[in-house]
């Protein structure tokens, strides 16, 4: 009997010591790897700071002036290169931007607020002219000693100029959680934000056309009535913007490529966004247009035109507008634990944000795409 009850304590004694060292092992190992999360959390910056830039193609004009005068002559031989052509605003432009990111230590939250700003101006002017040279006389025949003769130039010409300035401003206000899909790897981030988005688009334009197309005189300065020409002006400027302001959702996400991004190394980063912007649409100007016919004797030209006409307009409308908004990015970045160098190629698309008519509303698109980069600064952790 007695060793049958040795046997069972023995056994109990067993047990009690595989328990115990199974409670210490899972003890230990529970405090190594808090340690651990402690210590990865340490060596991640908790505030980011980032600047950058972005060559930037601008997309959405404006409907331009087009008088009828341009048309009539649009073959004439001083008409090289059409004055249509030249009235264009700035296809590309440079934009500025600023990003602060908060990510509080032993959370999954980030929270960031961010800047873009880009202006551009231009300024084209053409002029295109044809120079033929006539021969006139005084009206004296060739044996009166007070015969002269003498060359007029006569100049056909088109001459363009316009000038334009754009501005944009767009800020973001987001609340995001990473949400640790894990798709490329344990270093994988993929956060899902929501915020709010605030956007305002602002262009100018000027435009100057002045056009001569048939300047006649008859050979006889003296006596031959009948010396004539057209001469044409227009003139065009307007202001349209829009401000708008609504909620956002975006994705962004960086897997790594070379390295451990946080001693050093290479990720590959994208993102997607949108946003549904509730605010108002304003375009105002004016503008006209005269043609002038002069019609004297060739010395006395140009006297006052003889008929003209003369054809003013002006316009100011005000709309409340909701713009859809979307947009992305993709591109790589060289990653430390407390610094980023980022290249890529961002676009965004606001639909329907301008109204780029003169008497009446043209609803345009506005986007700006093109390539950026950014460096960033990480403040905090270990």
């Amino acid at each position: 009997m007695s060793e049958l009850i040795n046997t069972g304590r023995e056994d109990r004694d067993v047990r009690w010591r595989l328990l115990g060292t199974a409670s210490a092992v899972a003890l230990l190992a529970s405090v190594t790897a808090t340690n651990a999360a402690h210590a990865e959390d340490a060596d991640h910056a908790t505030v980011w700071i980032e600047l950058g830039g972005q060559l930037e193609r601008i997309d959405g004009g404006e409907a331009s002036i087009n008088p009828p005068f341009l048309t009539e002559n649009i073959d004439a031989p001083f008409n090289l290169v059409p004055p249509a052509s030249v009235r264009a605003a700035p296809r590309y432009g440079f934009a500025g931007e600023g990003k602060l990111t908060i990510a509080p230590k032993g959370t999954d939250w980030v929270f960031s607020a961010a800047a873009r700003f880009g202006r551009t101006n231009g300024f084209k002017e053409q002029h295109q002219q044809t120079t033929k040279q006539i021969t006139q006389t005084n009206g004296y025949t060739p044996a009166n000693a007070k015969y002269r003769r003498f060359y007029r130039p006569i100049t056909s010409y088109n001459h363009t100029a316009i000038k334009t300035s754009e501005s944009h401003t767009i800020l973001d206000f987001k609340a995001g959680k990473d949400v640790g899909l894990g798709m490329f790897g344990g270093k994988t981030t993929s956060t899902f934000s929501l915020g709010v988005r605030v956007a305002q688009f602002t262009t100018h334009s000027e435009t100057l056309l002045r056009s001569q197309p048939d300047p006649y005189y008859p050979r006889n300065a003296k006596y031959a009535a009948g010396a004539h020409l057209h001469r044409y002006y227009a003139h065009a400027q307007s202001e349209r913007n829009f401000r708008g302001v609504g909620p956002s959702i975006s994705w962004e996400g960086a897997a790594p490529v070379i390295g451990d991004p946080d001693t050093g190394g290479v990720t590959f980063d994208w993102g997607v966004n949108a946003a549904l912007l509730f605010g108002r649409q304003k375009a105002s100007g004016d503008h006209i247009t005269t043609g002038r016919y002069f019609l004297g004797s060739p010395g006395q030209l140009p006297p006052p035109p003889t008929n003209h006409y003369v054809h003013p307009g002006s316009f100011s409308r005000s709309r409340a507008k909701i713009v859809p908004n979307a947009g992305g990015f993709a591109g790589v970045s060289a990653r430390y634990s407390h610094a980023k160098f980022s290249l890529g190629y961002r676009g965004d698309f606001f639909f329907g944000a301008m109204d780029g008519g003169l008497d009446a509303r043209d609803t345009r698109n506005r986007s700006f795409h093109g390539p950026f980069a950014t460096i960033a600064i990480g403040l905090g952790g270990g």
